[in-house]
């Protein structure tokens, strides 16, 4: 390995290792690391390069080495944070342009497990039978321990008509399906009636999405209904913006802001009127990620929402793709957002009411498996007074 890819190498391993060890807002606002432990920390791992070169039973590739480490380190800091290769950058933008479009999968990574954050309705991941919680374990019998998260997301978004087999382990167990992956419509909000109580299914958070919403609060309101229930099980994903502007349908003031290293960035108000003033239920799991989380923050906040479900996945953040000096780059997440309250949503937001049902049955087909967290929703509508509970 020649000196400036040496020299390349320690730089960015002085970027990331303080990343690693809790300081990612320090970084991200260029502030000066530790210097003694920023060497320690630089020592120990030229020790653990030079003994493995020496020692390790088979011989070893520096690059790969080194391109494992850094994604390590990216790894360290949450499952949706990326080092992409020099080669790989240019094609990954594109990628992220792409998307879940052609799969409707969002996936992440954490201590080198890929698993399934959300699956969209209507999309080719649903189609193939795929569920939040599904840890991904092999892609056209490759391993994805060894695929770093930039490029398994890149598999995904691969040109319509491509066909992935792949081997996921659902609740202990190994299935074998098979991923079609084609472009598709995002479904459309839908509403319906259950048990006198108006249910909204939403798949995704888009500026779109909002104008939409507000005509069937407004129709909603009109008509006499007082008890909507508002399922953002399953969503990730989306536009943080339209999230706040969904909200400010529910409530006015202050809603929340995005919230770098040194403070408030972006505030974000309900301006307008608000569209509902009912009761309001809002079902959440661990695929509710992001702008989804945002949503039900400010609605519990502002609007008495009454949250009913699993945690949600706990990352409303502002990623940042940063370019590196030798070309590469490094997926992050340099900001959070927030609810009216200010306390960045970096955590679960946890239920008022917990249902523990979120895999609901171990049997192979689960679509007639009651839906309890549904059914607790509606019958925390229709009660007077609500206390934090655990249903069993």
């Amino acid at each position: 390995m020649n000196r400036s890819r040496i020299l390349f190498f320690l730089f960015s391993l002085a970027v990331l290792l303080p990343i690693i060890s809790g300081t990612l807002s320090r970084a991200a606002t260029d502030q000066p690391a530790d210097d003694d432990a920023l060497s320690k920390h630089l020592s120990v791992f030229s020790e653990v390069m030079s003994l493995i070169r020496r020692a390790y039973v088979e011989e070893t590739s520096i690059d790969e080495l080194l391109a494992g480490a850094l994604e390590g380190a990216t790894d360290a800091l949450d499952p949706l944070s990326t080092f992409v290769p020099a080669d790989s950058l240019g094609a990954y933008r594109e990628v992220r342009e792409i998307g879940r479009d052609h799969s409707g999968l969002t996936v992440g990574k954490e201590r080198g497990i890929a698993f399934v954050i959300a699956v969209e309705s209507g999309s080719p991941g649903a189609a193939a039978g795929l569920e939040v919680g599904d840890i991904l374990a092999e892609i056209d019998g490759r391993s994805t321990r060894g695929i770093p998260l930039w490029e398994l997301q890149s598999v995904l978004a691969q040109d319509p008509g491509s066909e992935l087999n792949l081997e996921i382990l659902r609740r202990g167990q190994s299935r074998e399906l098979t991923l079609n992956l084609e472009t598709y419509e995002p479904s459309e909000p839908t509403l319906e009636d259950l048990e006198g109580v108006a249910v909204l299914r939403l798949s995704r958070i888009e500026p779109e999405t909002v104008e939409t919403l507000r005509e069937v609060l407004q129709d909603l309101t009109q008509s006499g209904q007082s008890k909507l229930l508002i399922d953002l099980r399953g969503l990730a994903g989306g536009s943080s913006e339209a999230a706040y502007a969904i909200a400010g349908l529910f409530a006015s003031g202050e809603l929340g802001h995005l919230q770098g290293g040194e403070g408030a960035e972006v505030r974000f108000e309900g301006l307008e009127t608000s569209a509902w003033a009912g009761d309001t239920v809002v079902l959440v799991n661990a695929g509710t990620q992001g702008p989804a989380e945002i949503l039900a923050a400010v609605l519990r906040q502002r609007s008495e929402a009454q949250l009913v479900g699993q945690r949600s996945f706990g990352l409303a953040g502002h990623q940042r793709l940063v370019p590196l000096s030798d070309g590469s780059g490094v997926l992050l997440t340099d900001a959070y957002y927030t609810g009216p309250d200010g306390e960045p949503i970096s955590t679960s937001l946890v239920p008022d009411v917990v249902v523990t049902d979120l895999f609901r049955a171990a049997s192979e087909d689960d679509e007639e498996a009651e839906d309890k967290t549904l059914q607790r929703g509606l019958e925390v509508l229709g009660e007077e007074e609500i206390a934090t509970e655990e249903v069993a």
